[in-house]
């Protein structure tokens, strides 16, 4: 069955919640009301597939079958209070496609350490500039050991749990901030080099390559991390 991405902007004024439909392939359905529930419809490989004129209807449930021979239902229930639109494919319920949530792949999880790893060098860093401040009794050091510590530490509590559990928005975000500190921390280990700190150096060179590492690992998590494939191989 072919996906219609486009058929929300065909839909009228009202909601538009896309699903995927428990069967071969996961195609995706579209359920159409206005914001009151009337008007109810689900389409699926571009067809009408069921109808309820009225919120009533919709709430008593209706039933019909998909092109494929399936059959399917939709109905407005309430649970805990709320308002919830369940649709149902061959037995199954069908879930909606904003809410799939895929399990943490391998690649997942070797990008979040890689963050992980960025943050650990950028702590070690601080440490040496906090070293350099004592010796030298400079106010500037310590203030760079001071920021770059609570930067990391921010690092480490945000950028881990985004590359895990983010889904494939926290991985394109966790690589964003990573190329920003690749940047950072590379002009900081180019500026320490030489007759500079070489401690200072080596761990903002190293900090720096880890978030590199980070960018490009997050290419693979974020392909990996397809909520589609993952339904389709049952990672969910």
């Amino acid at each position: 069955m072919k996906d219609y991405p486009d058929a929300a902007a065909t839909a009228p004024g009202g909601l538009a919640i896309a699903f995927r439909l428990p069967i071969e392939g996961w195609p995706k359905a579209w359920f159409y009301s206005d914001y009151g529930y009337d008007h109810a419809r689900l389409e699926a490989g571009g067809v009408v597939v069921l109808q309820a004129r009225t919120r009533a209807g919709l709430e008593g449930g209706v039933t019909g079958l998909l092109p494929g021979g399936e059959p399917c239902a939709m109905r407005l229930a309430t649970a805990e209070g709320a308002l919830r639109i369940e649709v149902d494919a061959a037995g199954q319920r069908a879930p909606r496609e904003d809410r799939v949530w895929a399990k943490p792949t391998r690649s997942a999880w070797i990008h979040a350490y890689l963050a992980l790893a960025g943050s650990a060098a950028g702590f070690a860093a601080s440490w040496f500039y906090l070293v350099r401040a004592r010796a030298t009794d400079s106010a500037w050091a310590m203030k760079m050991g001071y920021h770059t510590a609570g930067w990391h530490l921010l690092l480490t509590l945000t950028l881990f749990p985004a590359s895990v559990w983010g889904q494939r928005a926290g991985i394109r975000a966790v690589q964003l901030v990573s190329l920003v500190f690749f940047f950072i921390h590379a002009g900081i280990a180019l500026a320490n080099s030489g007759p500079g700190d070489p401690a200072i150096a080596f761990f903002n060179g190293l900090s720096g390559l880890a978030f590199l590492l980070s960018v490009g690992q997050g290419q693979r998590a974020h392909r990996d991390m397809d909520p589609i494939a993952a339904l389709q191989t049952g990672r969910v």
